[in-house]
């Protein structure tokens, strides 16, 4: 008995995504939710092409691209068919960002251990490289169920709004940015760090007033948002503050009774070396605070004070959207967490 493409004829899908992609989309559905099992006919190459009123060419694409993800085989003069193994066919997931960073690989990880065993994720970096991140999704396209990406450094633009236009909105979750020409159409964790760093900043005033001037460290290595930078020079402003902005951090930059915000930890080791090195005493001589957390800086030179965007929890929740039909914006906060070095 050939089955209809349940999901494809039932469903008003996004006209921006490519034909076969929409009914290979809709068929990984129809086995998903049990509307084709194992063993059962597909429609002919033929029989799909009137059905869904689209060109063989597209068909045949489609199923050449089922055939290879496993859903279906073919028998020869006999037709298409659901797998035997597509029941125990895993959900696949492609992980795109920018650099492998220790931010990252917690989210990654995060995510991995909260999707389970029966989900294979695959990692890949486009170097915060505009070519490459499009050459990447226009390759991996229709080789996975869902598409996890953090398009850190990529701007809104034409083209890179068109390669994320082309994986359904049900299939698609952006995590850590957004672009307002596609609000809505997809799922989306992201942390608006200016308000979110004038308020953790704010319930910690007392301890702030202690030091003259708040510097930011930035880094080449770390992406971080330039909403960083409005965030705490807004702060200081408020509590009368100095704010200066250092593009990484040498020794000699280090100046008593100041307090260094350091977004990569190769500077933090610099400043707590130096720190060391001048008898200073963290939290009193100068202060330190450092972007994300890590088991060791709870420890590290008695303690150091971390402001944490919560990658462990970003991951979780991106994986809580795997399979839901989701298409909303949810916003993780940042968290201050004070120690000693503050």
């Amino acid at each position: 008995m050939n089955k209809s493409f349940v999901s494809f004829s039932g469903k008003n899908f996004d006209n921006k995504l490519p034909k076969y992609q929409q009914l290979i989309n809709s068929l990984l559905q129809d086995i998903e939710m049990g509307e084709l099992k194992p063993g059962e006919r597909l429609p002919s190459i033929n029989e799909a092409s009137e059905e869904c009123y689209l060109s063989r060419d597209t068909v045949e694409r489609a199923y050449t691209e089922l055939h290879k993800m496993g859903a279906i085989t073919s028998i020869f003069r006999k037709g298409y068919f659901i797998s035997n193994s597509s029941h125990k066919l895993k959900t696949k997931v492609m992980f795109l960002v920018g650099k492998i960073t220790d931010t990252n690989k917690a989210i990654f990880n995060s995510f991995n251990e909260a999707v389970g065993k029966n989900v294979m994720v695959d990692i890949f970096t486009y170097q915060y490289k505009t070519r490459q991140f499009q050459e990447i999704l226009g390759q991996q396209l229709g080789n996975y169920h869902y598409y996890v990406i953090m398009p850190h450094l990529i701007e809104e633009e034409e083209e890179n709004i068109k390669c994320l236009k082309k994986i359904a909105g049900d299939r698609l979750i952006l995590l850590d940015h957004e672009f307002k020409s596609i609000q809505n159409t997809h799922a989306s964790i992201v942390c608006h760090p200016k308000s979110q760093i004038i308020q953790e900043f704010s319930n910690h005033t007392n301890l702030f007033k202690k030091y003259r001037c708040l510097n930011l460290v930035l880094t080449e290595e770390e992406y971080f948002d330039a909403e960083f930078i409005n965030g705490c020079g807004d702060f200081c402003e408020s509590i009368q503050m100095d704010f200066k902005v250092l593009d990484g951090l040498e020794g000699e930059e280090l100046n008593e009774g100041e307090l260094y915000f350091t977004l990569d930890d190769t500077d933090l080791i610099q400043a707590i070396k130096y720190a060391d090195a001048k008898n200073w005493k963290l939290g009193k001589d100068i202060g330190i605070i450092s972007y994300h957390d890590q088991g060791y800086k709870e420890i590290l030179a008695g303690g150091i004070t971390v402001l944490s965007n919560q990658p462990e929890k970003i991951g979780k929740k991106a994986a809580a959207l795997i399979g839901e039909s989701i298409k909303t914006t949810e916003e993780i906060d940042l968290q201050l967490i004070v120690r000693l070095s503050l």
